[in-house]
């Protein structure tokens, strides 16, 4: 039996075991990953590929396509649906992630959280880039 290297927990899926972590565990290495290369200066673009946003569950755990790279308000992760803490950094990660300008995301993420993140399914959803960048541009944002 395999066991992810992050919290020790059994592997059961083939791509976890190749991996050697656990969904949960491989996003939050991979947010680990985006956070360093914030730091550096790229606009934490860690594992997300410049498409749309995905936010999904796993094991009834808040998964996105977006590094945790800024932690300002949830440093336990991620969430949407309501209008906490999770969400808030969730829309602050997702305005980064997108534009690469972090006075940008932090000029917008509240409102953005309010208008996206808050009214996602608790199953998640979607995110199209388009209606971010549409969003954004008609609040004066000029995309590069």
């Amino acid at each position: 039996m395999a066991f992810c290297l992050r919290c020790s927990r059994p592997l059961s899926d083939s791509g976890s075991i190749e991996r050697g972590f656990g969904p949960v565990c491989w996003t939050k290495v991979q947010a680990e990953k985006g956070a360093e290369k914030a730091k550096e200066g790229n606009g934490g673009s860690g594992f997300y590929d410049g498409g749309d946003i995905v936010l999904r569950r796993v094991d009834g755990q808040a998964i996105a396509n977006v590094p945790h790279a800024i932690v300002r308000h949830s440093p336990s992760g991620f969430e949407w649906g309501y209008g906490g803490s999770g969400p808030a950094d969730l829309a602050l990660n997702i305005l980064l992630a997108v534009t690469g300008n972090k006075k940008v995301a932090e000029a917008h993420y509240q409102e953005f959280k309010w208008d996206f993140v808050a009214r996602m399914p608790e199953a998640g959803g979607v995110i199209r880039k388009d209606e971010i960048i549409q969003w954004l541009q008609q609040r004066g944002y000029k995309q590069k």
